[in-house]
């Protein structure tokens, strides 16, 4: 396995920060543990930064794992996209490239959260030859998002309607910079369980100005609403990425008290995934329930790690 393209280039700004310079954009990755252990990638979610890893990194690291947390594109200190792309398969891209870097094998792990979680479960139905085992916390795959629109699911969407109002406003460009910095305040209030003044702080570090928060919003403009989308030849295969069956492994993680998506919207979310998938609900947790609850999520997620059984020989 190539570690690197010749258009891409690695830095070690120190022993556990790199910068991976994509001819589309430079990305930050922090690092935990040593190099050619099974990798896991560890994605975070909107409004967020890679330091939501910092206590689940070194835990993963201390049980075997090469472990790497990108700031995502347009999240700094990573870079805004040279092209303004902000597509799901441009993150894919970026996700393929890390794995690349890392010496990452078909033994690899995404983990993910909020929009990273989303990140996760579409790279691993893009190459899932590349990665053994993914999970997601604080929401479905993405296919079990699509099917709240049919009829079987009304009544789970019309609960669920009001938890996502910010994705309209993330959709009118005037709007959400208008609102800009309170609107990021509004989502860690209502939706961290405990406070943690650290934590937000670290999101107000990763998009610290007009153009970063626009680049995040453009995560959204560009999944649902295709005149946001700079790759247009590639809606048919992004569509294809939100509507196939998954084929790899995932474990399900939900809050109990998480204020943006309920835990009984994802119930129906194992109907989409294969065997050996697995969902539960943590109590006492909020929407980043791997700050709430850092101890029972990482038992959660290591315990589940352990369970691998795919033969890679």
């Amino acid at each position: 396995m190539e570690i690197f393209k010749p258009e891409e280039v690695v830095v070690m700004i120190d022993a556990d920060v790199a910068a991976l310079r994509r001819a589309s954009v430079d990305l930050t990755l922090l690092t935990w543990g040593t190099p050619g252990d099974p990798l896991v990638l560890l994605l975070h979610g909107f409004p967020d930064s890679a330091h939501t890893w910092d206590r689940l990194g070194p835990e993963l690291a201390a049980n075997g794992r090469y472990v790497v947390a990108p700031f995502t594109r347009g999240y700094a200190p990573s870079g805004l996209a040279r092209d303004d792309d902000y597509s799901l398969v441009s993150l894919i891209d970026d996700v393929v490239a890390v794995h690349r870097w890392a010496g990452g094998d078909a033994r690899a792990v995404l983990i993910g959260h909020d929009w990273g979680g989303a990140i996760a479960d579409a790279a691993a139905a893009a190459h899932p030859d590349l990665f053994e085992r993914v999970v997601l916390i604080a929401i479905p795959p993405l296919p079990a998002i699509l099917a709240l629109s049919g009829p079987a699911h009304f009544r789970a969407a019309l609960r669920q309607l009001p938890r996502s109002w910010y994705m309209p406003v993330l959709n009118v460009p005037i709007l959400s910079d208008l609102l800009g910095r309170r609107l990021i305040d509004r989502l860690w209030s209502s939706w961290r369980h405990s406070p943690d003044r650290d934590a937000r702080g670290n999101a107000h570090a990763a998009l610290p100005d007009r153009r970063r928060r626009r680049a995040a919003f453009s995560y959204y403009r560009a999944l649902w609403n295709p005149c946001f989308h700079r790759r247009r030849r590639e809606l048919p295969r992004q569509w294809n990425l939100l509507r196939s069956r998954r084929s790899v492994p995932t474990l399900l993680i939900q809050g109990a008290d998480d204020t943006c998506g309920l835990a009984s919207t994802s119930a129906h979310a194992l109907d989409h995934l294969p065997p050996g998938s697995r969902r539960t609900v943590v109590p006492d947790s909020g929407h980043f329930a791997h700050l709430d609850q850092p101890d029972a999520i990482s038992r959660c997620i290591l315990g589940y790690l352990k369970g691998t059984s795919r033969d890679h020989t």
